[in-house]
């Protein structure tokens, strides 16, 4: 009975606190900041008043009520090329905004449509242009998924092509490719759904034709990199063919140069 009393009477002093705390002026949300977690190239600081007013915060509101995900949403409908990486609390009264530029990884386009969707490694539409000229340094993609009701600033909805395209960022990362290092070795991409293959032409004379992309495309990446660029590779000029594949009896993963002709 004395221990049933006992929680009771602590659940009404952790209440009462509770309640103390979040009407405190203490913890009343006073200032924001925005930090580049990388250096910008197209924003700067002068940037940072204009992106705290798009996240429409509440100064008079706890800290500890702010609902963060609400205010990442507006930032980024704002600043469709900014991505909020997280938005930190400083005690007692302050947030800080977390933002990243987004970077062009692909030109994805539908067949028969004059128009080119730049998107990241998120398959966010950075811009629409209808010129390739204006995609020229960025590696092409068509994709099949209808690309005509949707605008910047949009997610691209993920389907068996768009998975892949965004598990293949992921692997260029992890081969040590930044998305200008790719763009300058990618020329277009190809994901051919009904042979289960990833085509990659560069623009060197040779092309990546990667099977089963769905299952560990990091490794067979780099296989066919390495195939190419490694100590034992057949070099930039090599003019072919580098088919890249799971050997599943051996339990590795392949990949075969094949030269033309």
């Amino acid at each position: 009975m004395k221990t049933k009393r006992l929680v009771i009477l602590l659940s009404i002093f952790a209440l009462i606190i509770t309640i103390v705390v979040l009407s405190s002026t203490l913890f009343s949300l006073s200032k924001v900041e925005v930090a580049f977690v990388e250096v910008p190239t197209n924003f700067s600081i002068k940037d940072s008043q204009q992106i705290i007013d798009s996240g429409e915060f509440n100064y008079k509101q706890s800290i500890f009520l702010v609902k963060k995900s609400k205010h990442i949403s507006k930032i980024e409908e704002d600043f469709p090329t900014l991505k909020v990486v997280n938005i930190e609390s400083k005690f007692p009264n302050k947030l800080v905004i977390q933002v990243i530029e987004r970077q062009e990884y692909l030109a994805l386009y539908n067949l028969g449509i004059e128009k080119y969707y730049v998107v990241d490694e998120d398959m966010k539409i950075l811009r629409i242009v209808d010129n390739p000229l204006a995609v020229s340094s960025i590696a092409k993609c068509m994709i099949s998924q209808s690309l005509s009701n949707y605008n910047v600033g949009e997610f691209i909805a993920f389907d068996n092509e768009t998975t892949i395209l965004n598990q293949l960022a992921s692997a260029f990362w992890a081969c040590n490719y930044s998305e200008k290092e790719m763009n300058e070795l990618v020329k277009s991409v190809f994901v051919d759904v009904s042979n289960n293959e990833l085509v990659i032409s560069t623009y060197c004379k040779f092309y990546f034709t990667i099977k089963s992309p769905t299952v560990k495309l990091a490794e067979k990446l780099f296989a066919g990199n390495d195939a190419i660029f490694g100590p034992k590779g057949v070099g930039e000029d090599f003019v072919g063919e580098v088919l890249v594949y799971e050997n599943v009896l051996e339990g590795g993963i392949c990949a075969n140069t094949i030269k033309n002709g």
